[in-house]
């Protein structure tokens, strides 16, 4: 899974690679960035990969937030995603993996799924070898991997693990 994008550097890099070994994905995009690049946004739909939401502004106090706020949060994504691929997500990622009573029930009302991931990459820390090690260390079967395809550096460790992930015969 990628979260915050969709990044104008490197989510094309991104897609290049998953195109490259014919993988699908999942990505949780952030509204404001959506409405900034939705030819981006149409390429991760048609290439058959997931668009999922993930608030519109990714906002800090979004975890303290009232329903109220955390559902237009939502709402403005959802639109903005449906306009770009005329379909509307279904799943949904908080910002920071943060959850609450109040999150999980607008998230509810609103027919959503929330995904988590049992593999933090630790991946804004930008060093390659160190987050590849750390996910390849962690790897099990069904596991759900962060990545973000805003990180400078993601194409150089999706290449690593996929590589590493097919030799393990995952």
């Amino acid at each position: 899974t990628f979260d915050d994008g969709p990044d104008e550097l490197m989510t094309p890099k991104v897609l290049d690679l998953l195109l490259k070994y014919n993988i699908k994905a999942t990505f949780f995009l952030i509204g404001s960035k959506v409405d900034k690049n939705p030819d981006l946004v149409k390429r991760i739909f048609n290439e058959g990969h997931i668009v999922a939401n993930h608030t519109y502004s990714h906002s800090g106090i979004f975890p303290l937030s009232n329903a109220k706020y955390v559902k237009n949060e939502i709402e403005k994504c959802r639109n903005s995603i449906k306009t770009i691929v005329g379909e509307t997500p279904i799943l949904f990622r908080p910002p920071f993996g943060v959850t609450n009573p109040i999150i999980g029930r607008v998230v509810n009302s609103l027919g959503l799924k929330t995904i988590g991931w049992s593999i933090r990459s630790l991946d804004t820390l930008n060093v390659p070898e160190k987050i590849s090690s750390r996910v390849l260390r962690l790897l099990h079967p069904g596991a759900i991997i962060l990545l973000h395809d805003r990180c400078v550096n993601t194409d150089i460790v999706l290449d690593n693990l996929i590589n590493e992930i097919h030799k393990r015969k995952y």
